[in-house]
Order: structure tokens, then C-alpha cells, then sequence
């Protein structure tokens, strides 16, 4: 049986395992965007069909107008979830929200922008605009919720630095007990080196997400980014959840 202490520690352990694999939830979900998706294909289809078969101001107009639509309400969700999210850096927060809202913003001045052309040729133009000018789906929302799981993860360290130092002193106590914590200390060793490896696989990737701008998309250099980022993200949780384990095996090798 495990001390009262031991059991304390030990569901430290498992609820810090729970946070780190609920960090997977956030950067593997796509960005929530409203019905029709990122594409648009569903929401905005009808004005889309309606836009290629007549191409006359009024019907481009309403193809544009559901478009920026769209993406207002998707910048307002992920608004949201910046607001929720519970494990994002206060500084993160305000620089996400800033992007957001100079998205919304800018939308919203285009929107304006659309309802005034009278000409073809600056309607095509506006509409080309609201893709080319606000990447809400294939920048932003990539890089809120990435940047939301780096903080999440980051912030699971100190967590487990606190616990690494509460079971050595276990460990050096039952040396001095006299008890062999050979396996306890392997178990301990290797929980650090684990989070160690997740911290450093984490730490780079919020600086490197906020710096992704739409002239950084346009010439090719976002996509590599946010792969990478979540490819490292997901090493960081795994790393973390091998931590946990780690943990739960320097307790059960002091038993």
C-alpha cells in the first residue's frame, strides 16, 4: 500500500498525464469554422453558383458578402477559444487576440469596401481580397490552437519539476533507510530526461507561430511551420505522458 503521501503524489502524477493528453485535443482539432468548412463548400455555395452562372455585380456582391461573413463568425469562435483557453500565456493571449481582431477588422473594412463597387472588375478584385488578404483558415486558426497546446505543454513542466524534486527526497530517504533505489532512481532519471525533451521541443514553437504573417504564407513559408509544430507538439505530449509513467514507477519502486 501506498502512504497517504505516496497516493498524493502518485495522483499528481496521473492528473498531470491527463493534462498532457488533453493538449492533444487542441492542436489536432481542426480550426471549428462554421457550417461549409474551411473551403466554403455548403455555407457559401449557392451565392458561388448563382456568382459563376450570372457574374453580375449584385450576385458577386452576395458571393463576397457570405464569404467575409463566414470568416467573421469563425474569427469570433476562435476568439472564444483564446479566451477559454486556460493554459495560454497572458502575453500569447493578447497577441493572438490582436490578430484576430485586426482580421476582424480588416473583414469588416472590406465588407464595406464590397458593398460600395459598382464595377466588375472591383468586385472580382475585393473577393480575391477576403483569401488572399485574411488566411483566417490556413494561418490563423492553425496558429491559435497551436500556439494555445505550446503554452499547455509548457506550463505541465514546472508541474513535473515540482514532483522530480518531492520523489528524490523519497529516494534519499529510503537510501538512508537503507533500501536499494537503484530502480527508483533509473525511473526518476528518466522522467527528467523525458521532460527535459518535451520542454525543448515545446519552448521554440510559440515564438515561431507568432511570427507567421500572410506575406509568410503567400511565399510558401507557413505550411512547413505549422507542420513542424505539430509534429513537435505531438513528440511533447508523448514525452510527457512517458514522464508520467516514469513517476508512477519511482513510487511503486518505493514501496
Amino acid at each position: 500500500m501506498f502512504s497517504r503521501f505516496g497516493r498524493g503524489v502518485l495522483a499528481a502524477v496521473a492528473a498531470t498525464a491527463v493534462l498532457a493528453g488533453a493538449g492533444a485535443v487542441v492542436y489536432s482539432a481542426a480550426p471549428n469554422p462554421v457550417a461549409g468548412g474551411p473551403a466554403g463548400a455548403g455555407l457559401c455555395s449557392g451565392q458561388a453558383s448563382t456568382a459563376r452562372a450570372a457574374a453580375t455585380v449584385a450576385d458577386l456582391r452576395a458571393f463576397g458578402a457570405c464569404e467575409i461573413g463566414r470568416r467573421i463568425t469563425t474569427l469570433g469562435q476562435l476568439s472564444s477559444v483564446v479566451a477559454a483557453a486556460k493554459g495560454l500565456t497572458s502575453s500569447d493571449a493578447a497577441t493572438l487576440s490582436g490578430y484576430i481582431g485586426a482580421s476582424r477588422s480588416g473583414l469588416t473594412r472590406l465588407k464595406a469596401t464590397l458593398d460600395a463597387d459598382t464595377r466588375l472588375p472591383a468586385v472580382r478584385a475585393d473577393i480575391l481580397r477576403i483569401v488572399a488578404g485574411y488566411r483566417v483558415y490556413v494561418l490563423l486558426g492553425p496558429q491559435v490552437r497551436l500556439t494555445i497546446a505550446a503554452d499547455t505543454e509548457l506550463a505541465l513542466k514546472p508541474h513535473f519539476d515540482q514532483m522530480a524534486a518531492t520523489l528524490a527526497g523519497r529516494i534519499s530517504a529510503a537510501r538512508a533507510g537503507g533500501k536499494d533505489v537503484a530502480t527508483a532512481q533509473a525511473a526518476l532519471d528518466a522522467m527528467n530526461a523525458a521532460v527535459g525533451a518535451a520542454a525543448g521541443l515545446a519552448a521554440p514553437v510559440r515564438a515561431q507561430l507568432l511570427s507567421l504573417t500572410v506575406a509568410k504564407y503567400d511565399a510558401g513559408g507557413v505550411a512547413p511551420v505549422i507542420r513542424n509544430a505539430r509534429t513537435a507538439l505531438i513528440q511533447a505530449r508523448n514525452d510527457f505522458k512517458s514522464a508520467a509513467q516514469d513517476g508512477r514507477n519511482v513510487l511503486a519502486a518505493l514501496k
